[in-house]
């Protein structure tokens, strides 16, 4: 690194527009191996990733909820919510989340239904 390049001769002696050609050859071979990551690394990586997060989520979904246990630490509410009944989130869904206190909405109509 002693400034004296083959093609431009001594740093010294280069003019601003050899400099400036100079220092482009190092950021086009920056550019070049980060498109190159992007196209053949990443978009791979993200749809593989896509993929195996479909997989496992239908997986995920194929078998219910789990049994609702009334535990106490999980049901601790300083006050009732503003909307609805108080009892369910503002993103409730009547099939995933147990409403405190009563348990799956849809097990309870199943219940009444027999």
């Amino acid at each position: 690194s002693s400034g004296i390049n083959a093609e431009y001769g001594p740093a010294s002696e280069m003019n601003v527009i050899e400099i400036v050609e100079y220092n482009k050859i190092p950021s086009m071979i920056s550019y070049d191996r980060w498109w190159l990551f992007t196209w053949f690394v990443m978009v791979p990586v993200t749809i593989a990733s896509g993929i195996n997060a479909w997989i496992v989520e239908n997986e995920h979904l194929s078998h219910g909820p789990p049994p609702y246990i009334p535990y106490d630490h999980l049901e601790q509410r300083a006050k009732d919510y503003p909307w609805r009944d108080g009892k369910r989130s503002l993103f409730h869904h009547e099939y995933y989340n147990p409403v405190p206190g009563q348990g799956y909405s849809w097990q309870k109509k199943e219940d009444d239904d027999e």
